[in-house]
């Protein structure tokens, strides 16, 4: 049985410190935070008014103007990114058998979007009949996969997954899958979110986990950090084109990394309650090394969820120790969410994108605002600064809402 290999061919991202992988690239390096005043609504009624927007971005660059104002930012955001991956790759998709490409997004409060708040409003104040006709589709997580595929005229298996902040991980497993299955040699994967609306910020504010660091937004979001008050959220969108190993070489392209492995596990407990001991991660981690058949000493860098919910930042570390044992102290762990904040599932894609960037590069993003570390936080987060390091082999974890943890593993293509 010939074993077919899964690799990264094109990288899309739009996150709130870049726009394009040389921007988001050359800010993660550099330590620059995208969070700033929210400016997309007046702020001035919730508790954390800081959020991370992706600037200057207009959706009419990527997608049928016409299209535009019937649809949600965050179809806006998975559309662009999902160009902008395909451009990178080179590919030339009118030169591909459609049926052989396949698209996987995902978003987690993808329904809960701008159309359907200013929709709702209408509906209130004037009733059903003034609600636009065309507001249904819109409802549906699954309505962007059906755009991209309608934009990129893709023909193949196609889903749609929403999965919490672990979705930017689950993607990227489903489209993995259908490569290693002999179902498609080309998938676009990627996920997008843009919660930064009132009722969503007004709910995560009731809940108690943003940080209210106000008055210095850049400064918010600090994973490890003794001082860390809450995540920050934010928005935005990445994409991958993951393609099977021989159709990329004989098309001469560009390779950025490999697909190793994936596995995912769920605490069960309560829903919004963290597990401290980081038993459930300990499992995913165990499950994806056996999978793709890895060694603990293997694993040169970890791109960690690192969300500085002061619980989380803590369980994440005692799972790190527990599994890796002595050897924890020695693997560079950073956390992007500290340059771009929390955006749900596109976090996910975030990391991703910044970790075959590493694998590219031999640099570690660092974990910026990690000015005296938790005591309880004692791993090697490469505060501040970027650090040169080769890489082979790393690992990316995420966590989500109702205890499930995602690991998925990547490995520099030789």
């Amino acid at each position: 049985m010939v074993t077919r290999r899964a690799v990264i061919t094109g990288l899309g991202i739009l996150a709130p410190n870049g726009k394009g992988k040389d921007e988001y690239w050359d800010a993660l390096i550099h330590g620059q935070s995208g969070i700033g005043r929210i400016t997309f609504f007046d702020p001035s009624f919730l508790s954390t008014q800081i959020a991370g927007e992706v600037k200057d971005f207009d959706p009419c660059d990527y997608f049928d103007p016409k299209l535009v104002k019937r649809t949600a930012r965050y179809t806006h955001l998975s559309i662009a990114a999902a160009k902008m991956a395909v451009a990178d790759s080179g590919i030339n998709l009118s030169k591909e058998n459609k049926d052989r490409c396949g698209v996987c997004f995902g978003t987690t409060v993808g329904a809960e979007n701008d159309i359907y708040e200013r929709q709702h409003k209408k509906f209130l104040e004037f009733g059903p009949n003034a609600v636009g006709r065309l507001t249904a589709p819109e409802l549906t997580p699954h309505v962007t996969t059906g755009y991209i595929c309608s934009a990129l005229k893709i023909t193949g298996p196609n889903s749609t997954l929403s999965s919490g902040c672990s979705t930017g991980l689950d993607v990227v497993n489903s489209g993995y899958k259908m490569i290693k299955r002999g179902e498609a040699d080309v998938v676009i994967a990627g996920s997008s979110d843009a919660p930064i609306l009132p009722f969503p910020m007004s709910t995560l504010c009731t809940l108690g986990i943003l940080s209210k660091r106000n008055k210095e937004p850049e400064k918010a979001s600090r994973p490890y950090d003794k001082d860390r008050d809450g995540m920050v959220l934010s928005e935005g969108g990445a994409s991958i084109v993951i393609e099977e190993l021989n159709h990329a070489l004989n098309r001469g392209a560009d390779i950025y990394g490999e697909i190793v492995s994936f596995a995912s596990t769920c605490e069960a407990q309560e829903v919004v309650q963290t597990d401290n001991s980081g038993q459930a991660l300990v499992c995913a981690l165990e499950q994806a090394l056996v999978a793709g058949r890895i060694i603990k000493e293997e694993i040169d860098y970890i791109c960690a969820h690192g969300n500085a919910i002061p619980g989380y930042d803590v369980a994440e570390t005692n799972a790190f120790k527990t599994f890796f044992g002595d050897r924890a102290y020695k693997i560079p762990v950073s956390s992007i969410k500290s340059m771009t904040g929390q955006s749900f599932a596109a976090g996910g894609g975030f990391q991703v994108v910044a970790t075959f960037l590493s694998l590219k590069n031999g640099i570690i993003p660092p974990t910026i605002n990690l000015d005296v570390s938790d005591p309880l936080c004692d791993l090697d987060y490469v505060p501040h600064h970027a650090r040169y390091f080769p890489i082979d082999t790393a690992l990316i974890n995420s966590h989500s809402v109702g205890g499930t943890h995602a690991v998925l593993v990547l490995r520099r293509y030789q």
